[in-house]
């Protein structure tokens, strides 16, 4: 028995499993949830008898209180023959009497009887040990109820004795006026007898069956519908991904040595799987020896090339020692000392040149052609690295030559660039903006060799692009012809010079920081302090760029013209 339930598949050996489970359960709720109702049904029972004793005593006590002084103001008298007698009405417990009548009429199941331990009326009198054990018992608890589950007529019924108190004077009257009364000094609120009532069983406990069967026939199609979510959730998400994954992997022992094609799975899908890892624990076990024998060899490649990077990594070493030597001449080359000529109070000028590797393409210059005439250039060379930064050295070189001649911004560009296209196989090119100025008269000329136009930020915070922009870069064109544009600054105009590393500056979305950016970071500086106008912008550059690396050099010149001295 034990080897065939082995056999059996995932789904039958669940089913196995979970059905006694789940029939169990349904049948344990069914039990207590009947438990549950036959415990409860005496007290719902004893709850309905209060209520209908105290409406018929409420209709007792309106009845005492109301209707009967009325009747005795009236001229009618009470008795037990109102119905042959004109004038004459029913006494209160009369009344409590035919009331309880009427409403057994109802067919609802209750009965109600005013009982009463006195030889005052026969036919109410006590009539069992049921009312003869409650009277004993409310005698003592003349303010709690006598409760028998009891059998009348055939059928099962709850009995609830009460206690019957006088509620007006008439009843007073009427039990003291009384011939066969053993008492004729019987106050209001005392006990004049009681009040039972029969609430039929049957009907409730027919209900609670039918609850019973309703909660076993529910616990039946609960199991159904258990199965049956377990058989196809075991099929759709245990069987079938077992049965494929041993099929696969039966596939694939297949291909291995020393197994032929591929034999039939057995039912059981957990022990399908089984023999494929056994059969696979081999295989790998093998293979794990081969593997051992690669890694020896392995191994040994390893060190060969390991002592071929070491020293391909000495030589790079090197190469990276050069390169930061080199960019550090480099840095050397451009001028870094601010404020440069302190004892000039015309002018106040900050430059800063920010590598994007160890060799820049970006250079600035300032420089006195005269004593009353100062040059500004910025450029930015093509490419980067190493060719970039000797192309760079030998344009600075030569375009500061060519203006300490004091010749025009145009022709200086021009002759520039007729030197730098001579043997230029490289073709590299530099883009240019140099300018002049006139430090007695503020005047300002400047030509442009396809370089980025500068900013020029007028005294009262206006920020506008100087004319003059485009031309062609140096190095391209021997020919080229560059034209000299002036225009005249006042004390406080400031101009700022930049290359493309700024305005196509990138964050991590690849959004440039552009031209508008830049505007705006210069209309809000309001500052005519040139170091502090440029830390501004690159504060907002960076700012903008974050966590992106960044792509081009970033260089600026501000210069701030004071006037004449």
């Amino acid at each position: 028995m034990k080897v065939l339930i082995e056999s059996w598949s995932v789904k039958r050996k669940l089913i196995l499993a979970t059905l006694p489970i789940i029939v169990t359960a349904s049948l344990v709720a069914a039990y207590v949830e009947h438990a549950r109702n036959e415990a409860g049904l005496r007290d719902k029972l004893t709850a309905q008898a209060r209520n209908l004793a105290s409406q018929i005593m409420v209709d007792r006590q309106y009845y005492a209180s109301t209707v009967v002084p009325r009747i005795t103001e009236l001229g009618g008298t009470l008795g037990g023959d109102y119905a042959t007698v004109h004038g004459r009405f029913p006494l209160p417990a009369t009344f409590v009497r035919e009331v309880s009548e009427a409403s057994a009429r109802l067919h609802n199941g209750y009965t109600a009887r005013l009982v009463s331990p006195w030889p005052i009326n026969k036919n109410q009198g006590v009539i069992d040990e049921f009312q003869r054990a409650g009277f004993a018992y409310l005698d003592t608890h003349p303010d709690e109820q006598f409760i028998k589950m009891d059998i009348v007529e055939g059928h099962q019924v709850l009995r609830v004795l009460m206690t019957d108190r006088a509620l007006s004077s008439s009843c007073v009257h009427c039990h003291n006026s009384h011939p066969d009364s053993p008492r004729h000094d019987f106050k209001v609120g005392d006990v004049m007898g009681g009040l039972e009532i029969d609430v039929p069983t049957d009907r409730y406990q027919n209900e609670i069956r039918k609850d019973l069967l309703l909660t076993i026939t529910g616990g039946g199609f609960m199991s159904v519908l258990t199965i049956a979510i377990i058989m196809v959730g075991t099929r759709q998400f245990i069987t079938n991904p077992l049965s494929g994954l041993a099929a696969r992997m039966a596939s694939f022992a297949s291909t291995q040595p020393r197994r032929s094609g591929p034999e039939a799975l057995p039912d059981n899908e957990i022990l399908a799987l089984t023999k494929e890892f056994e059969f696979m624990a081999s295989t790998i076990n093998k293979q794990q020896d081969e593997l051992r024998k690669a890694n020896v060899d392995l191994e040994q490649r390893v060190i060969e090339r390991t002592e071929q990077l070491r020293a391909t990594m000495t030589e790079k070493e090197r190469i990276s020692s050069e390169l930061r030597v080199a960019s550090s001449i480099q840095q050397s080359i451009l001028p870094r000392t601010f404020p440069p000529y302190p004892d000039r109070m015309e002018f106040d000028l900050y430059a800063e040149s920010l590598p994007a590797r160890e060799m820049g393409g970006d250079f600035y210059d300032f420089f006195l052609i005269d004593t009353h005439r100062l040059g500004v250039v910025i450029a930015d060379v093509s490419g980067k690295g190493v060719p970039a930064a000797i192309f760079m050295t030998v344009s600075r070189t030569l375009i500061k030559a060519e203006a300490m001649t004091g010749i025009d911004p145009g022709q200086c560009l021009q002759q520039a660039n007729q030197l730098l296209c001579q043997d230029n196989d490289a073709a590299m090119f530099v883009t240019v903006f140099y300018g002049v100025l006139d430090l007695r008269s503020g005047e300002f000329s400047y030509a442009n060799g396809g370089h980025n136009s500068p900013y020029l930020l007028r005294e009262n915070g206006t920020a506008t692009v100087l004319n003059g922009t485009g031309g062609i870069a140096l190095g391209v064109i021997d020919d080229a012809v560059f034209q000299s544009r002036r225009l005249t600054l006042e004390a406080g105009d400031q101009l700022f010079l930049f290359t493309d590393g700024i305005t196509e500056a990138m964050n991590i979305e690849e959004e440039l920081f552009g031209d508008a950016r830049l505007a705006a970071s210069l209309a809000q500086a309001r500052t005519q302090d040139p170091r502090e106008l440029l830390g501004q912008v690159v504060t907002a550059v960076r700012s903008f760029v974050a966590a992106a690396p960044q792509s081009d050099d970033l260089t600026a010149l501000a210069l701030c013209y004071r006037g004449a001295s």
